[in-house]
């Protein structure tokens, strides 16, 4: 059993705090800690989506 801080790709909690930052960026927020939940949902859709397309991207090449 994975621990749950225990990360399969260590490089991901910094790609993700980069994003956080970025998104609140566009959003008008100097902190992403307070980002409110539903903006946390908008973050993990739009995480999903690009993974989606990548791995689509990835299947047709």
């Amino acid at each position: 059993m994975l621990s749950k801080r225990k990360l399969v790709v260590p490089n991901a909690r910094k790609a993700l705090e980069d994003y956080k930052l970025e998104v609140a960026k566009e959003f008008g927020v100097n902190d992403p800690k307070s980002l409110a939940s539903n903006h946390t949902g908008y973050i993990v859709r739009k995480l999903v989506e690009m993974g989606e397309r990548q791995l689509i991207d990835d299947n047709n090449n």
